[in-house]
């Protein structure tokens, strides 16, 4: 699957690799690059959901601007299953 980033997108990734301590490196690698393979796909999605629910809600439950950031790079990465 291809797709576009921007900048403040691939920031974000270079970020959520660097956190995850050279796990998924490849897929995290591809991604960057424009395209991801579908057996990286879930695995990105997870990771980006999983850091969205614990870092990017507030107390009420009710996404913060980093995780409007995460649901907007989700959305990209996603977009491909979906349609």
């Amino acid at each position: 699957m291809n797709f576009s980033l921007n900048s403040e997108q691939r920031e974000l990734l270079a970020f959520l690799r660097d956190k995850s301590d050279g796990m998924y490196v490849i897929a995290f690698e591809s991604v960057l690059q424009g395209s991801i393979d579908d057996k990286y796909m879930a695995v990105l999605c997870n990771l980006i959901n999983e850091e969205f629910m614990m870092e990017g809600i507030d107390e009420n439950f009710e996404p913060t601007q980093y995780g409007r950031n995460l649901e907007g790079l989700l959305d990209v990465i996603n977009r491909s299953r979906i349609s």
